[in-house]
């Protein structure tokens, strides 16, 4: 059982390395964190918080002028994929304060069908800048279709479109009870209203 817990953590922290690494040049001196250049001159590769500033830089970048200091609450609906278990859709509904966030959400196996899954959430809003904000959330519940409890923790980027709509897209990692690591990452993209 430790070895599944020790290969999930590895492919976990692979898949950080070769898919959220950023790189940041600097062509003038070469100094300071923006400008590092390894041996060489070849440019250093920063780590996670500089991926998360990249996206949030891209995010802010084409601002509509709504901000999240207004919005209390936020109810969404979408779509979830998990390479090898197939689509579902689900619904959710979040309450924020300031950069806290606390919800619920419910899961259905496949598009528009029986109800599946249930879990509590709360969050914290890494970056809120504008009409854009990047979540890092921790979701737990029981799961019928897999018969176990999990926790899953996730990460969500989400863009104002109007003054009270929003899209939205994530990536999370399920911990089954059953003490089994699925190493399978969730993918969402969904839409929603705020209030």
């Amino acid at each position: 059982m430790r070895i599944k817990w020790k290969l999930g953590l590895a492919a976990l922290a692979l898949a950080f390395t070769f898919n959220l690494n950023a790189q940041s040049t600097d062509a003038g001196t070469g100094n300071g964190a923006a400008g590092a250049m390894a041996p060489g001159g070849l440019p250093v590769t920063n780590s996670i918080p500089n991926f998360i500033n990249q996206v949030a830089v891209w995010g802010t970048s084409f601002n509509t002028n709504y901000s999240w200091s207004t919005v209390t609450v936020q109810i969404e609906d979408g779509y979830k994929q998990a390479t090898g278990s197939g689509a579902s859709d689900y619904l959710r509904v979040q309450y924020d304060k300031g950069n806290w966030n606390a919800g619920v959400e419910g899961e259905f196996l496949g598009i528009g069908s029986q109800f599946t899954a249930v879990e509590a959430e709360t969050g914290y809003a890494l970056i809120s800048k504008y009409d854009f904000k990047i979540e890092a959330n921790v979701l737990a519940g029981y799961d019928r279709g897999v018969k176990s409890f999990e926790i899953e923790p996730e990460l969500k980027a989400t863009k104002m479109l109007t003054v009270n709509t929003y899209a939205t897209a994530g990536i999370s990692m399920p911990w089954l009870a059953k003490r089994t690591f699925d190493g399978t990452p969730q993918f969402r993209v969904g839409a929603g209203f705020t209030f």
